[in-house]
């Protein structure tokens, strides 16, 4: 006998589907089993649910379905929270960056406090936040190397039209190569005044090539000096500057290291060759095997070179000494 709470009825197929055996009633509600014979299924045996049976099994999926509903919600609730949280915090400390120009009650939105200081600063203000986001080419830490022409001074009175050609042209080329060696920049700044520009590019630091470029500019002009009865005389001071001048478009840059200039001249006013201004003497290479004289005015003088510099500027020298004509 079946119970009629559990099982309403079965029934028997073959494998064509055709009744073999049926008993009780059938309902929408079943659980097929194949019958097999030899590893071969050979027959079909449907089982029908009874009403309380399919019942239960409906109210357990449903209570199962809720019950993953329920879990589903709780945990993309509490990332929701975890994540409103934290965009909330970075929201007011952005809110606390900026300034607050009026006095007014803030919204407890941090988006629509935010949007009302903004709002609230000074346009120019604002103008000056977007022009930083493109900054200007001349914005760009540099060392300038002033370059005194004495002997130039000397020669301008007491050489014929010709011979005073002549020697600016090779006194030029000693400044040209040396700066264009180590990738510098070379400009007349005033009257007897040449300034070697020099940034940092392709991991070379801009205070090193310019320290060797001035060496070897004056290493260039002691050998004219020794092949013919001319002086060629140049005294040199380092200093660094924020911006880079003389470049496209940098008038603000020319117009503020004019100081820098009148600054850095003031060192000539010691005897000595080759000078640094302060703000180098702890800087690399200077704080290597560089040594430097005692600090003057703000200014420390170059009174040896590391050997294996020296070594390099030499030969760079003989090389160059032969192409100056």
């Amino acid at each position: 006998a079946l119970r009629a709470d559990w099982m309403s009825g079965a029934v028997l197929t073959n494998d064509r589907g055709d009744v073999i055996a049926r008993v009780g009633q059938t309902r929408p509600t079943f659980h097929s089993v194949p019958v097999t014979v030899d590893n071969t299924v050979r027959a079909q045996l449907k089982i029908y649910y009874g009403h309380q049976l399919a019942s239960e099994l409906r109210a357990q999926q449903t209570w199962t379905l809720a019950g993953l509903a329920v879990l589903i919600a709780a945990v993309m609730g509490g990332l929701g929270a975890q994540l409103g949280r934290m965009y909330s915090r970075s929201l007011t400390e952005l809110k606390r960056q900026i300034p607050s120009t009026v006095e007014a009650i803030e919204s407890a939105n941090e988006i629509d406090a935010i949007s009302k200081r903004l709002m609230a600063l000074p346009l120019e203000l604002l103008a000056q936040q977007t022009d930083l986001e493109q900054p200007p080419a001349a914005i760009n830490p540099t060392v300038i190397v002033i370059v005194s022409l004495d002997s130039l001074e000397h020669y301008v009175d007491t050489l014929n039209e010709d011979s005073l050609e002549r020697y600016t042209q090779r006194l030029y080329q000693c400044l040209h190569t040396a700066t264009s060696t180590y990738g510098g920049k070379l400009r007349v700044v005033r009257q007897l005044r040449v300034a070697l520009i020099f940034s940092d590019q392709g991991g070379r630091q801009a205070a090193r090539s310019a320290i060797q470029a001035a060496l070897l500019m004056q290493m260039l002009c002691k050998r004219q000096e020794d092949s013919s009865h001319l002086r060629y005389q140049v005294r040199c001071v380092l200093g660094r500057s924020d911006l880079k001048p003389l470049d496209d478009h940098s008038f603000y840059a020319d117009l503020y290291v004019q100081n820098i200039f009148d600054h850095l001249e003031q060192a000539f006013q010691q005897d000595g060759l080759l000078w640094l201004e302060s703000d180098l003497i702890d800087q690399p290479p200077f704080d290597e095997n560089y040594q430097l004289g005692p600090l003057i005015q703000q200014f420390a003088s170059v009174v040896g070179i590391p050997p294996e510099t020296k070594q390099l500027l030499a030969e760079q020298a003989e090389k160059f000494t032969p192409k100056i004509s």
